[in-house]
């Protein structure tokens, strides 16, 4: 399948703004001018962008207000940060990373598409304190380590949105021996195994 066709039948099957098409439009154009040079995603993955990827980010609107304040932790390729961004013009995405291309090609695709997003560029243990709604994360750390990169947001009221494949529930036991939260796991609704996992009332995980 082609990246236009793929588009097509993402399009078909979801119905997106005219203009949050537009800003994703953008988005996807800066990822495929820079996925090459800089990593950022697999040629395998390329022809299914729209609907492996770009839906599986946006599955998370359900979850997220008009005006939701979101952390994005890892952000990479973009994945979900930019693509919030896009669907939510009157929140603000702020997306940590810490490898400078990435960085690079994320401030990219801010400016490309006019996001109300920014991006931290370093470690995410080293960020400084920012006020979130919900802390965000695809493909970034197991749950116990992302729990702990996540928990200066949580711990102060933030819900935790991830999405999680498919050994979900093996990583949610490692994490309940150091942490105690609230959790509901959604079927993803992009295929596979995989979970939305919301985690609310995070406490505890002192070593």
């Amino acid at each position: 399948m082609t990246r236009e066709n793929d588009r097509a039948a993402f399009l078909a099957a979801h119905n997106v703004s005219r203009e949050t098409l537009n800003r994703l439009d953008r988005v996807i154009e800066t990822l495929d001018s820079w996925r090459m040079k800089s990593n950022l995603i697999g040629p395998r993955e390329w022809p299914n962008i729209w609907q492996r990827h770009v839906w599986d980010s946006l599955q998370l609107l359900d979850h997220l207000p008009e005006t939701a304040r979101v952390v994005d932790l890892g952000s990479g390729a973009g994945f979900p940060g930019l693509i919030i961004a896009a669907a939510r013009p009157e929140g603000h995405v702020t997306m940590m990373e810490s490898v400078g291309k990435k960085t690079a090609f994320l401030n990219a695709a801010i400016d490309a598409a006019g996001l109300s997003a920014d991006v931290y560029q370093g470690r995410v243990e080293s960020a400084p304190a920012s006020q979130a709604d919900f802390v965000t994360a695809r493909a970034f750390a197991p749950l116990p380590k992302l729990l702990d990169y996540a928990s200066p947001w949580m711990k102060n009221g933030a819900t935790g949105l991830f999405l999680k494949g498919e050994r979900w529930e093996e990583e949610l036991t490692e994490a309940r021996q150091r942490w105690r939260f609230a959790h509901e796991a959604i079927p993803s609704r992009s295929g596979g195994s995989g979970v939305v996992l919301i985690v609310r009332e995070l406490q505890g995980g002192e070593a």
